[in-house]
């Protein structure tokens, strides 16, 4: 195959290659089709602002989202890595059950779950994204998560709430299914492995990897040894941890932790007014200063009040006003 095959992905995250299921699903699939191929970490902010994630470019085309870039696997793949003609057609149904079942409980667990949203989710993503650009690429996520689940449903009038414990129950019969269907194998279909595996460690690493709180679909993950020892297994051998990798990415964070503290230092009041030392500052002096630093305040509160205005007016804050209706009663 000529020409340079080049996947971009999400960061990683919890010792995964990347913190997106769908990233990890394209490098799984291009790691067993024995594509050769380079990966590509985006960090810069803007590029994963504006375009989506996996992107594969080869030669002048460019390939977006993980449907087109498993199209271009499958045409360009060893012939080695195809299964009998027996199971292919039974792997497209799993992995369909997979997709109609499962991945629905999955997004409602990462993007429609409060605590587990904004504690670990966004978290994660809103590390590598600018203020305010991760509130709008995160808020698309959501709502592009939302608005797939509830297309499965014909009423406009069905509430989320209503059908997520009804979403829950089949995901988890999905991973019961899966789970007997593997088996002691090492591999879902001839102890080879295939679409249906890829797709299986890029969602279920992160529902495995990733500090869920009080998660049911993951307490029910973990209760299936074998598809987690599958998890561990693939990411041994296709991605081993690199602790160097992983040393320096901790000190990248940890400076720039470090360089937000020296802006919120900057930025405190105590440093604007504190005083000097020095006895031979003019009063003069002291009132330039003054000036300086009152501009400085009141920039400072535009921007935080534009801030506000901007995270009500796109979602990320809300306010619920929960109305009761009081009944009086006349006495005789």
């Amino acid at each position: 195959m000529s020409g340079a095959v080049v996947l971009y992905v999400w960061p990683g995250e919890w010792d995964l290659p990347s913190l997106d299921p769908e990233c990890l699903t394209a490098l799984c699939y291009l790691k067993y089709s024995q594509i050769e191929h380079t990966v590509q970490v985006v960090e810069k902010h803007w590029d994963l602002l504006k375009n989506s994630l996996p992107r594969l470019t080869f030669k002048n085309e460019v390939y977006s989202g993980i449907d087109e870039i498993i199209d271009f696997i499958k045409q360009n793949k060893n012939d080695e890595f195809l299964l009998s003609d027996k199971n292919y057609p039974d792997m497209l149904a799993i992995l369909c059950l997979f997709k109609q079942k499962f991945i629905p409980a999955f997004n409602a667990l990462c993007w429609l779950d409060n605590e587990n949203t904004y504690s670990v989710i966004r978290k994660a993503y809103g590390k590598h994204l600018w203020f305010p650009f991760s509130l709008i690429k995160l808020k698309s996520i959501a709502d592009n998560a939302k608005n797939v689940i509830m297309s499965g449903y014909r009423s406009s009038h069905v509430q989320f709430e209503s059908i997520n414990q009804h979403i829950l129950y089949e995901s988890k019969e999905c991973l019961n299914i899966i789970s007997t269907k593997l088996g002691e194998n090492l591999f879902m279909f001839e102890n080879k492995p295939s679409l249906l595996d890829a797709y299986l460690f890029g969602y279920l690493s992160v529902l495995y990897k990733a500090p869920f709180i009080n998660s049911a679909l993951k307490s029910h993950l973990l209760a299936s040894s074998n598809l987690c020892s599958l998890i561990t297994r693939i990411q041994r051998e296709q991605f081993p941890i690199d602790k160097e990798e992983i040393e320096s990415k901790r000190v990248k964070e940890l400076a720039s932790r470090m360089k937000f503290l020296s802006w919120l230092n900057f930025f405190s009041v105590k440093s604007w007014f504190k005083q000097t030392s020095s006895s031979t500052t003019s009063k003069l002096t002291e009132i330039e200063e003054w000036e300086k630093r009152k501009s400085q305040l009141v920039a400072l509160s535009v921007a935080l009040s534009a801030m506000v205005v901007y995270a009500f007016a796109i979602g990320f804050i809300r306010i619920d006003v929960i109305k009761t209706d009081v009944e009086y009663v006349e006495k005789n």
